[in-house]
């Protein structure tokens, strides 16, 4: 299993939306910036306007606990910041949703083999 760094700092999140590459699915999308680096890079985005803490913290532990499933078929390191639509209903938004929006979008950027 790969280690994966958060990406915690303002500034590289700002950097990711200006120099990403933008990729959407149902629930989630995601900014591809794709680097020379030794490790994958990871931030996770999700609005206020979603919910209360606790809704906005139970989505960033499925989209991280999907992402540390398909991790290890991730096959180009990358900097990757995935953020939750604000439109999409929290009502849906379970581990197996999550995960299989990640597999469609890693598969749209070409970022992940089968």
């Amino acid at each position: 299993m790969k280690k994966t760094e958060i990406i915690k700092k303002n500034y590289e999140f700002k950097y990711f939306f200006k120099k990403g590459t933008y990729i959407s699915g149902n629930f989630l999308e995601i900014f591809i910036f794709q680097k020379e680096n030794v490790k994958n890079r990871i931030g996770i985005v999700v609005s206020k306007k979603v919910g209360k803490s606790v809704v906005r913290n139970k989505i960033k532990r499925y989209v991280r606990a999907a992402y540390t499933d398909i991790e290890e078929y991730v096959d180009k390191p990358s900097n990757i910041l995935i953020i939750w639509k604000k439109k999409s209903s929290v009502e849906n938004a379970n581990y197996y949703n999550i995960k299989e929006d990640l597999i469609n979008i890693f598969n749209k950027a070409g970022i992940m083999n089968k």
